[in-house]
This record gives C-alpha cells, sequence and structure tokens, in this order.
C-alpha cells in the first residue's frame, strides 16, 4: 500500500488461529506494519551487509532511474520484486497500522484446507508441510 511516499505492507495472521513456536522464533506478530523500501543495486552496501555486486538485481535502466543517486526507494513498483538479487529492508512501522493508513485488518478465519494462499502460490497443501502453518510448530 502505497502512503506519504512509501511503501507500507500490513498483515493480520490468520493462521494459526494462536501465534506458535514457529511465530515467535521468527517474530511473527498477530499484527504489523512495515514500511519497505528496495535497495539501489548500484549503491555500496556498508560492510557485511548485503549482497555481493554480482548477486545484485539487474534491473532494468527504467527502474534504475526512479532511484535518482540514492540507496532505497519505496517499493514502487512491486514487480521490483520480480527480480532476483531485489534487496529489501523492512522498516517497524506503526503500532497501529488500521488508524494509521486507515484500513481494516481483521483476519479472516480460515481453515487449512480453505485458504486462499496455497492457491495463490500455486501449492497443493497436502504435498507441503503444514504443521507451521496450521498449528504454530515446527516439523
Amino acid at each position: 500500500m502505497d502512503h506519504d511516499g512509501h511503501t507500507h505492507l500490513a498483515y493480520a495472521l490468520e493462521l494459526p488461529r494462536e501465534p506458535g513456536d514457529v511465530q515467535r522464533e521468527l517474530r511473527i506478530e498477530r499484527e504489523a506494519s512495515y514500511v519497505v523500501a528496495v535497495r539501489n543495486p548500484e549503491a555500496p552496501a556498508p560492510p557485511g551487509a548485503g549482497l555481493t555486486p554480482r548477486e545484485r538485481a539487474e534491473f532494468p535502466r527504467e527502474f534504475l532511474d526512479r532511484f535518482g543517486g540514492r540507496r532505497f526507494i519505496p517499493l514502487d513498483p512491486p514487480s521490483l520484486l520480480d527480480y532476483e538479487g531485489a534487496e529489501i529492508v523492512l522498516i517497524g512501522a506503526a503500532e497501529d497500522a488500521e488508524a494509521e493508513l486507515g484500513i481494516d485488518l481483521d483476519a479472516e478465519r480460515e481453515r487449512l484446507e480453505d485458504a486462499d494462499i496455497f492457491q495463490d502460490l500455486r501449492l497443493r497443501a497436502r504435498e507441503l508441510p503444514t504443521e507451521p502453518l496450521e498449528q504454530g510448530k515446527w516439523r
């Protein structure tokens, strides 16, 4: 979502219904909001951070021009993520994303077998370990 010149990623956890070990270890909150920025592959990375120049995304010139010499830009267009080696940074945003962004984050109460995520990712639930998603437990 584009908001005041930056891009937000906001979510509400649907599955598992209660966060488990997996979510706690990965620090996945029940609801969260992040500002998302894309790193300029032509800008040098701080020592010990980021990909090597060889591993970085090769964006078309039209995307590179958007950086205008800056190290980071908002994730706009989202197709910047379509490039292997695209580097992003997630910055924790507002405590109350619904109020700041004017959105409704009420999670739908889905059952695993009905979850849209598998269809969205073109995956089959029966072929994948689903315990981390369904129960919040490592397999």
